[in-house]
């Protein structure tokens, strides 16, 4: 017997570089919890445990619409993989079905090594050499959500409004103020100067405190 009736040419389609895309989704849905908290606190929003499930939802449908005109995420494009349907992107109808089917995909694909979800709607991984021609037209995609990650992680370095002059009330925050010893040399600079840009924009609670705190009246001064 021939050894091409074995080779991946008559492998099902579902099946080619499983390994690979389970982690791009998984990575990819992980992504999506990042952004929906990040999002959450860019608006200063109560990150209740059914806000952040929200969020992450609407996130992860919003990525894979994307991922359905495109075929790219992020991760998928850093493990040299794109999605496609007879040679072109699924759609935004084949990615928002994608988006409920992945999570049952990524829980079964290990243990009966298919991707059901994606043989269902004919859809499958084709492989893209990093720094190809049709790897660099993706880069647009990619790069919109590897921002999207950065402002995510810098919402969640920097305090938010009420972070910023909840702390300023407190004792660390009279330290931080009045030229003490703050435990957080870092979330006092960010705080004070959070609390100056919201009393810039008119803030009353913001301007009450900019006020009562000498560092932040002295820089507001300047």
């Amino acid at each position: 017997m021939s050894d091409a009736l074995f080779s991946s040419e008559f492998e099902p389609a579902d099946t080619h570089y499983l390994w690979r895309l389970w982690f791009a989704d998984l990575l990819d849905l992980a992504t999506s919890a990042l952004l929906g908290w990040g999002a959450l606190r860019a608006l200063d929003v109560d990150r209740t445990p059914r806000a952040l499930v929200v969020a992450g939802v609407v996130t992860w449908l919003v990525m894979s619409l994307a991922g359905g005109l495109s075929g790219w995420t992020l991760w998928r494009g850093v493990l040299g993989l794109r999605l496609v349907t007879d040679g072109s992107a699924p759609g935004p109808v084949r990615g928002l079905v994608r988006a409920v089917l992945v999570p049952v995909d990524l829980v079964i694909s290990p243990f009966v090594q298919r991707r059901y979800g994606d043989r269902l709607q004919k859809v499958q991984p084709e492989a893209v050499p990093p720094f190809s021609k049709k790897w660099q037209r993706g880069l647009g995609w990619q790069g919109f959500w590897l921002v999207m990650v950065f402002a995510s992680v810098w919402f969640a370095v920097m305090p938010t409004k009420r972070e910023a002059l909840g702390y300023l009330k407190k004792l660390d925050g009279w330290k931080c103020c009045n030229a003490k010893t703050p435990p957080s040399a870092f979330k006092c600079s960010t705080s004070v100067s959070r609390a100056l840009s919201e009393a810039e924009d008119g803030d009353a609670q913001a301007q009450a405190i900019v006020k009562d705190c000498p560092r932040a009246a002295a820089e507001m001064g300047r």
